[in-house]
């Protein structure tokens, strides 16, 4: 009876925090929360779903363009938006070429831009190197209409994952460009706190953790609003509103993976996380995990008895992620004939001087990721603002102290449920790992953020273990809790509106 009434009140403040985050994100969101964002690549790639292709030739239009008759709603208002800011960024593109033999050929000249012989290394998307030069190697005559036109055409694409886009899809349907994706991100960062407080719940009711409501609520408000998470949440724009949707899902994931209880739906919200933000197959091994080792010993120590189990939970979780893994492989096949390849190779049509020196990712990244990651700090100077934050963004021990607490944290005391614990807090350690460290040979640290924001990736089992090894909320541990949502709120509201606080 107890159980039940316990389960009805979490539903009960479940509820609550889900309308309280909503209105703690719509108010710092403000004016923004009434309109689209000035990015708008996922409803982009929901109208092409909706045309029924896969490419886009948005990019080809400029700002102050008149609206076409043919146009979808908002369109050009949207195109305009885009182009006020950042250009074309994220749009990533590869050229078709006809030669002079007729041959076509797809790829980037990685570097035109550069002057020397490189100019005309033309990387073709099947991997082959070409020495082309577009001034006498090209046919003409391809457009009827403009017959001495050279055979040269642009792709476009939108580089991500695409599961964010088919989530806008009816939206689209109905509103097209005039899409809310603020909107959209804020309700999905406001179903993560929800989640964050069921999962606390959970670990409470197998006696895992003996955090009372209280700080069940300091976690929750520790993750939504003392973590990168916040001020992501509060500037919803197409890199953001991925992140705030895979943390939804990888908090779901790890609901339904806890002691291998939902192997199947576990699994298809890992495919769709990945779907999402690719970062999160590495949360693969979760599961895994507990399923084998779910006390540290293995199979529990049933041995032969457990094998058909675990064959069978390791089957479910496998059968709907290799679904969605092999559509996303067709998905980039069809977009660039890689199977692996989601676009980010193609952005400025390859041209990025990271990239193409070292690839997307490399141990020439390591140590600025490090740093960036974990320990940047703000600048403090005598004249006004008085403080400085550089666009790589606060480390997570910086802008997030409260995590300090685990660096030399004691295990808690022996219960009769320490075996189960301390092997979920080691699965959960282990996948923050596993997604945490690729991410720091990645050619990209976050730039444009107020903290490390790649951090939301990770936030989830991270959050796990601090539950696991930290057993009372103290008065320091709470007053770390809420500098960090301090030091996050000030980001939340100064990030991309108060730019006398940040510098390149």
């Amino acid at each position: 009876m107890q159980h039940d009434l316990d389960r009805k009140r979490n539903r009960k403040w479940a509820l609550a925090i889900f309308v309280g985050a909503l209105l703690v994100y719509g108010a710092v969101c403000g004016q923004t929360l009434l309109e689209p964002s000035p990015h708008f690549h996922f409803v982009d790639m929901a109208e092409s779903f909706l045309h029924g292709r896969l490419d886009t030739d948005t990019p080809r239009r400029v700002a102050g363009q008149a609206q076409k008759p043919s146009d979808p709603a908002g369109l050009q208002d949207a195109v305009n938006r885009q182009l006020k800011g950042s250009g074309w960024n994220d749009w990533a593109s590869y050229r078709v070429l006809t030669l002079r033999g007729g041959e076509q050929v797809k790829g980037v000249f990685p570097w035109k831009d550069v002057p020397g012989p490189r100019q005309n290394e033309f990387h073709t998307l099947d991997g082959r190197l070409m020495i082309i030069d577009v001034t006498r190697d090209l046919k003409t005559g391809c457009d009827a209409k403009l017959p001495w036109r050279k055979c040269d055409d642009v792709v476009y694409q939108v580089s991500f994952p695409p599961f964010p886009a088919i989530i806008m899809l009816p939206l689209a349907r109905i509103w097209h460009y005039r899409t809310n994706d603020v909107l959209v991100t804020i309700v999905f960062a406001a179903f993560s706190a929800l989640l964050t407080f069921l999962w606390l719940a959970r670990l409470r009711r197998q006696g895992l953790v003996a955090h009372g409501l209280g700080d069940q609520l300091w976690l929750t408000a520790f993750l939504a609003f003392g973590t990168a998470t916040f001020f992501v949440s509060a500037h919803a724009s197409v890199w953001f509103t991925a992140m705030v949707i895979g943390m939804t899902l990888h908090l779901g994931y790890l609901l339904a993976a806890d002691g291998g209880r939902r192997p199947f739906l576990a699994g298809l919200l890992l495919g769709l996380g990945v779907a999402t933000r690719t970062p999160l197959l590495f949360a693969g091994l979760f599961l895994p995990l507990e399923v084998l080792w779910p006390d540290g010993r293995w199979l529990g120590g049933q041995g032969r008895a457990g094998v058909a189990e675990a064959l069978k939970k390791l089957t479910l979780f496998v059968l709907p992620l290799a679904v969605i893994g092999a559509i996303l492989a067709w998905f980039n096949w069809a977009r660039w004939e890689n199977p692996t390849e989601f676009g980010h190779l193609y952005l400025l049509e390859g041209t990025r001087g990271p990239t193409r020196e070292h690839g997307l990712f490399s141990f020439a990244f390591l140590n600025h990721n490090l740093g960036t990651a974990l320990l940047n700090m703000p600048e403090f100077v005598a004249d006004t603002p008085v403080i400085l934050i550089t666009r790589h963004g606060l480390g997570l021990l910086t802008s997030s102290p409260a995590f300090l607490v685990l660096l030399g944290q004691r295990a808690p005391a022996a219960t009769a449920e320490s075996p189960r614990r301390d092997a979920l807090a080691r699965h959960l350690l282990w996948t923050v790992a596993a997604v945490a460290i690729p991410g720091l040979f990645y050619q990209n640290d976050g730039w444009q953020q107020f903290s490390y924001r790649f951090a939301m990736d990770f936030l989830p089992p991270l959050l796990g273990v601090f539950a696991l090894r930290v057993p009372t909320l103290n008065r320091k541990v709470k007053a770390l809790i809420a500098l960090s949502v301090v030091i996050q709120l000030f980001g939340a509201i100064t990030f991309g509106r108060a730019e006398q606080f940040y510098y390149d």
